[in-house]
């Protein structure tokens, strides 16, 4: 098993800082995708999910991230560290491999942990400014949800 801890503690920072822009994009969607399946009242349309779905699961396959002008790119060894990560989520949250979930979540916590909080509050004013593809009110949901996961008040 991969030490999540050290090996992205280890990351230079300018990687963690490309983490947290995708971990916020992450977990925004994650919030949109499981407000509207659950039909909540503040849900966003089908093409506003759709929109969102699209660009996060772009950004995550393809380990870049469009910023306004320019394309925010990630180092080997982030792509391999946050495709384990992938596939540790797919094996487990959708194949219901609990073992590969729960090492999932302790690889989540450890990157949001590595990253820290005020990266990802810098990421979450990148994502406002720059992302359409998230309605800026849903950025608070992923910013809530990845405080409430890392611990953070």
């Amino acid at each position: 098993m991969i030490d999540w801890t050290t090996e992205f503690e280890a990351l230079p920072d300018v990687e963690k800082d490309k983490l947290a822009l995708l971990r916020v994009i992450e977990c925004t969607n994650g919030i949109i995708q499981h407000t509207y399946r659950n039909g909540e009242d503040d849900t966003l349309t089908v093409d506003e999910v759709r929109e969102a779905m699209k660009f996060s699961m772009g950004c995550m396959k393809r380990m870049e991230i469009p910023v306004g002008e320019h394309t925010v790119k990630f180092a080997a060894e982030s792509v391999v560290l946050f495709s384990e990560m992938r596939r540790l989520y797919i094996s487990g949250a959708k194949n219901g491999n609990d073992a590969d979930f729960n090492e999932f979540l302790k690889g989540s916590k450890a990157n949001l942990i590595a990253v820290g909080k005020n990266r990802i509050l810098h990421a979450k004013r990148l994502a406002f400014e720059h992302i359409d593809a998230l309605p800026p009110h849903t950025l608070e949901w992923g910013l809530s949800y990845i405080f409430s996961f890392a611990g953070w008040s």
